[in-house]
């Protein structure tokens, strides 16, 4: 078995934004010609990526942690207007391009294409067509099958020994056709493996089904859960009862063995056990009629329960999630009270910090988690985390797909990694895995773990010895193969990321906060510490070009018009200011929480006066005109003017020039308020979101950039701009007022844009 050792384009500490993944696909050869100005002028105006507006330099390679700041290609992804800048590159290159960019294309099209890291490498390890499994016949032979496609991969570790379980989809890769639960193992990492099938269907007619494999690993024992069908030729969902349906659990045990200094291990299976009996005929008045598990790695509580997530369809083809669980070591199983919406379907659980996190797929619409602290009884949506995060494509209106949830320690800190396919293609097609890691605060995005334009939906990612592997589909013309990857670079990125959100994270707890302002704390003692809790982005001294970044290496912002000062920026004039994209990221959007609640820090100093009024701070809306949510702006009259909802208050308080100030904008509960150094301005604790709609936050502004409006003339100067994903009280308020000049760390200076 040949594996593919990949040698990427894309440098180790970089990787494509999902905005041009499109095009990277396609056209390999644009990110190799990383110093020629005519690939920056393309990829300017195909892909508006701001590193490389700047046409007279050499392109500047994206940044892994800039990749979801920028916009699309893709005709049906959301766009943003574009800067004056961006207008006159594209008007002025247009027509060069018209002749030049299609043979540029035809002469990158041959070049294959690839996005996993440097030193990463993959094998065909289910291979479609291809490879055999030992299949018995009727009278008790067993002879080596060719299998037609392979699907809904689970890789786990159990006792040392990798196993990997899949769809053995011998005629046709449908759901409604004759399948088997295959399982290969490899007792060397993957170098060799064994195959089994270890749970066969019951052979009564050629669409008889076991299929859909949940799995969950405790000790030597692995619980594989089924779907079993024997006769209908539809999905279980549109099935008129649940007749021909069993719930199958199957127990296999690895046992190991050594001789001459090499390990072998063997699997043996146990008899198919039916869950039928134990489903309720119905759920809080819902009647029931059929429930399969959520697919891939389930898990063992910390309490020691195992704990299948579930999707239930009741007697209308409606699907539901929720959680099923054994306290016995899997001799009885009982349903959880609380589900989730209609709609949910394929969920995936995990338990972090004594909570379990239901991730669940929903078609034509954005993602859904929910969280639980009873064991499944009662769900609350994680509104403030991770739900609404992901999508299922560009226009969120397609199908969605399954996805890869584990929780792993990674670098001594406990991480969330989560697989999703961008699916820019639309329908079934789900293209381009990517690889997320999150630690319920931030969300960085790892990369693409397949490979060009690939259609790689179902998949399955394994964390073992401190090396990292994921087994994935990929689909041809509807004939699908599973790969083994070994994600080498990734990972390193990976630790280097975990590492930068322990320093900054111990640097910020470690500052010894005044008791009072201007109060040396070596006098006064130490006071509370500066809160790190929801903490999810830090703009301070790494800006490079038009980007302000993330210290957390997560989001960054597009700024316009400003140059380096030591922890920040200073906005010289016309345009001057920031963009923080939130609804602007795109496709992902690692900041959907600010739309519930949010808290943004910056200080600030006020240069020179404006001729008007001036923002400087705030979160804007989607939508027609540039309404804004919540923010602070500056007059002539040397007043603040903080806005809450569609009308601005009345002028309040009064700022100097030349002076910093604390400026601090808080939404939570419909309710925005507006601190100037640490303390609550006039109107503060107004409604801001008013009516059932929650907002549509696009971004975040700081200072005057352009935005949907006509350019302010900002003369401000800002530094450390932190976000946070809750609503800090007034004491954790007072505490960053304390501490704003301890929390940056650099002392550089310099041109940013």
């Amino acid at each position: 078995m040949k594996e593919t050792q990949v040698s990427s384009p894309v440098p180790a500490n970089g990787v494509l934004p999902e905005s041009c993944a499109v095009l990277h696909g396609r056209f390999p050869l644009l990110w190799n010609c990383r110093s020629l100005c005519v690939t920056s002028f393309f990829s300017c105006c195909l892909c508006n990526c701001s590193p490389c507006r700047k046409t007279a330099l050499p392109i500047k390679f994206f940044s892994r942690r800039n990749n979801t700041s920028r916009t699309t290609a893709h005709r049906t992804h959301r766009q943003v207007p574009p800067t004056a800048e961006q207008r006159v590159v594209r008007d002025n290159r247009m027509s060069w391009l018209v002749v030049f960019v299609p043979l540029f294309l035809m002469a990158c099209a041959s070049e294959p294409a690839s996005a996993l890291a440097p030193g990463s490498s993959r094998v065909e390890l289910f291979k479609r067509k291809n490879s055999t499994v030992p299949f018995e016949e009727s009278n008790g032979t067993i002879r080596e099958r060719v299998v037609n496609s392979f699907r809904i991969p689970t890789l786990v570790n159990v006792d040392g020994v990798m196993v990997a379980i899949a769809d053995a989809r011998y005629e046709t890769s449908f759901d409604n056709s004759f399948i088997e639960t295959a399982v290969k193992y490899s007792v060397d990492d993957g170098a060799t493996w064994n195959t089994q099938i270890a749970i066969k269907n019951s052979r009564v007619s050629s669409v008889s089904r076991v299929m859909d494999a949940t799995v969950i690993v405790n000790g030597n024992k692995l619980y594989i859960l089924v779907g079993s069908f024997n006769k209908t030729r539809n999905s279980w969902t549109q099935h008129r009862d649940g007749s021909d349906w069993e719930p199958l659990l199957v127990v296999g045990e690895v046992t190991k063995s050594a001789a001459n200094g090499k390990t072998t291990a063997t699997i043996s299976w146990g008899k198919p056990v039916s869950l039928k009996p134990l489903f309720p005929a119905e759920f809080d008045g819902i009647l029931t009629k059929e429930f399969i598990g959520g697919v891939g790695a389930a898990i063992v509580a910390s309490n020691g329960n195992l704990v299948y997530p579930v999707q239930i369809a009741d007697m209308g083809g409606r699907v539901f999630t929720k959680i099923m669980y054994s306290e016995d070591d899997g001799n009885t199983w009982k349903f959880a009270e609380g589900r989730s919406k209609f709609g949910c379907s394929e969920p995936a659980v995990l338990e972090w910090e004594g909570k379990l996190i239901i991730n669940n797929r929903v078609d034509g619409n954005r993602r859904l988690v929910y969280e639980s602290s009873d064991m499944g009884k009662t769900w609350v949506e994680a509104l403030g985390t991770l739900s609404h995060v992901w999508t299922n494509s560009p226009t969120s209106n397609q199908q969605d797909c399954q996805s890869s949830f584990v929780a792993v320690t990674i670098e001594g800190k406990r991480v969330m990694l989560f697989t999703h396919p961008l699916n820019l293609k639309g329908r079934w097609m789900r293209d381009r895995l990517h690889l997320w890691m999150t630690d319920n605060q931030r969300i960085f995005d790892v990369g693409q773990i397949s490979i060009g334009d690939e259609n790689s939906g179902y998949s399955s990612v394994l964390y073992k010895d401190d090396k990292l592997y994921s087994l994935h589909e990929i689909n041809t013309n509807d004939v699908y193969s599973l790969v083994f990857v070994r994600l080498i670079g990734e990972l390193q990125l990976m630790k280097s990321v975990v590492r930068t959100w322990k320093e900054e994270d111990n640097h910020l707890a470690s500052i010894c906060t005044p008791v009072v302002p201007a109060t040396p704390p070596s006098k006064g003692g130490c006071g509370a510490a500066v809160p790190t809790a929801g903490l999810v982005s830090f703009l301070s001294h790494s800006a490079n070009g038009s980007v302000w970044e993330d210290v957390y290496r997560c989001v960054d912002a597009n700024v316009a018009n400003a140059e380096r000062v030591p922890n920040g920026l200073k906005f010289n004039g016309v345009g001057g200011g920031a963009v923080w994209p939130v609804a602007r990221q795109g496709q992902t959007r690692r900041y959907q929480f600010a739309n519930y609640r949010f808290t943004l820090v910056a200080t600030v100093t006020i240069d020179e006066p404006p001729k008007g009024m001036s923002p400087l701070l705030g979160a804007g809306l989607e939508g027609p005109g540039d309404a804004k949510l919540l923010g602070l702006s500056y007059d002539k009259n040397r007043q603040w003017q903080p806005l809450y909802g569609a009308a601005p208050a009345s002028p309040t308080g009064s700022w100097e020039l030349h002076k910093k100030y604390h400026v601090v904008l808080t939404m939570a509960d419909r309710q925005g308020s507006v601190y100037v150094d640490g303390q609550p301005l006039a109107g503060s604790g107004s409604t801001v979101v008013r009516g059932a709609t929650l907002p549509d936050i696009s971004h975040f502004y700081i200072g005057g950039p352009r935005s949907k409006g006509a350019p302010t003339d900002s003369r401000v100067t800002v530094t450390n701009v932190v976000l946070y994903n809750r609503r800090l009280n007034s004491s954790e308020i007072r505490t960053l007022f304390l501490s704003q000049d301890m929390i940056g760390t650099d002392g550089g200076a310099g041109t940013a844009a």
